[in-house]
């Protein structure tokens, strides 16, 4: 009962703080925010096209929040102790469900879990037994990596020892990899400095480098290696944000593309394919780059912000949103294959594609959402299901690797997932 009341405690300030996050959102960029796919661990990376400042300022709003809730909420604990469950009037839909299930087809298995108070943002294996996850601390928010050498079986704290805010994390192969960070030096608001800052090791992780880039300003982030060894990420600062790259590793950036209409998403901003970049821009806007910075063409989707985006080919592209869009031919017209929120697990060209779906959400001031993972055999125009939902499975997502042919790894909060065909 305890338990319980302490989740029903959390959940009520968390909703507090949705009303608070859409007010500003709403003043500020005269939009909505889509609630139902906003994590709240991990809100700031969810945001589109919110400055840093405004992020930083958020994330504060959310800390004294907690602070004034929690007080006013507690007077209400006595009661939730004593009443029945005020969720049970919904039924099932209500219903905590932790199992994770998998499709017919699949099996789904647990390898570990990494022991960390904070949050996993993303991992890389880069070979089948070495691994990096790059995680952030729920005290200060600051960075830690973990190291596996046993494909995910045990990981070890490579204590970074460095006080920044980690964003994203590349490894090029088992020694060299970088962490793109926000610096908050001169911080808050208005007096960020706005340094753009990197982490770098060449040791496979043992030891760890601030790069300071003066002739930048802003945070990189979403860092990507093609096929010869160049590097690609964005740099956004306020408002905008670029297309950078680097044909040394990092040591020096170059603007590669440099549009006004450029989004700001923390979960998927381009995608590298062949020779070419698909680089996500404002209100759904797809735009189409060579490696060297030569404008193709800008694909419109007519979708809101794109969290997910899979190039499976020239002609075959999935964009994840609020919905889940298909296009067979290049761009020019696109499909609904399935009409709420989701996450990308994988697709290929050949139909084959595993996702996880929105189906439903408990009508109460408890932020619960209930998905599950589903399989499709014929790009989207059927779905094999789970067979039972689990609570917030998407907002827990972090990332996927596909480790081989039929075996996906995921990242749940802090668990390690084996997803096997059979």
């Amino acid at each position: 009962m305890l338990y319980f009341t302490l989740q029903i405690l959390f959940q009520k300030v968390r909703v507090f703080f949705i009303i608070i996050l859409s007010l500003f959102y709403n003043t500020e960029h005269h939009g909505t925010i889509n609630t139902t796919s906003a994590s709240f661990g991990n809100f700031s990376q969810q945001l589109s096209n919110v400055s840093i400042e405004q992020t930083l300022k958020l994330e504060s709003m959310y800390k004294v929040s907690l602070l004034v809730l929690v007080i006013a909420v507690l007077t209400s604990c006595q009661k939730n102790i004593i009443d029945d469950n005020p969720r049970v009037n919904f039924g099932e839909i209500c219903d905590l469900k932790l199992d994770i299930l998998s499709p017919e087809g699949f099996v789904i298995n647990a390898i570990s879990e990494i022991n960390f108070n904070g949050n996993v943002r993303e991992f890389q294996f880069v070979t089948e037994q070495i691994g990096f996850a790059l995680c952030r601390k729920n005290v200060g928010g600051y960075v830690e990596v973990f190291k596996t050498t046993d494909g995910g079986q045990t990981w070890k704290n490579l204590n970074v020892g460095i006080n920044q805010h980690p964003y994203s994390m590349v490894f090029k192969d088992e020694n060299f990899g970088i962490i793109t960070v926000l610096d908050v030096t001169g911080c808050p608001p208005p007096n960020c400095l706005h340094k753009c800052v990197i982490l770098k090791t060449e040791d496979g992780g043992l030891n760890w480098k601030e790069i300071e880039f003066k002739e930048l300003k802003g945070l990189l982030y979403n860092p990507k290696y093609d096929n010869v060894g160049n590097l690609y990420a964005n740099l956004y600062l306020d408002t905008i944000s670029l297309m950078m790259k680097s044909i040394d590793n990092g040591a020096h950036w170059d603007t590669l593309f440099a549009p006004n209409e450029l989004g700001f998403s923390l979960k998927s901003s381009f995608e590298i394919f062949q020779n070419k970049i698909f680089v996500l821009g404002k209100v759904g806007k797809i735009h189409v780059i060579e490696t060297n910075g030569k404008f193709i063409k800008t694909i419109e989707t007519n979708n809101s912000t794109i969290w997910d985006l899979k190039i499976m080919d020239e002609d075959n592209i999935i964009v994840v949103s609020d919905k889940v869009l298909k296009s067979t031919n290049g761009g020019e017209t696109w499909e609904t294959i399935y009409g709420n929120s989701a996450r990308l697990i994988d697709f290929d060209s050949d139909g084959k594609g595993l996702m996880i779906l929105e189906k439903s959400f408990c009508p109460n001031d408890v932020y619960q959402v209930n998905d599950l993972i589903a399989s499709t055999k014929n790009n989207g125009l059927n779905w094999l299901e789970a067979e039972k939902t689990t609570t917030n499975l998407r907002i827990n997502f972090s990332n996927s690797q596909k480790m081989g042919e039929g075996i996906w790894f995921l990242m749940i909060e802090n668990k390690l997932l084996e997803l096997k065909e059979n």
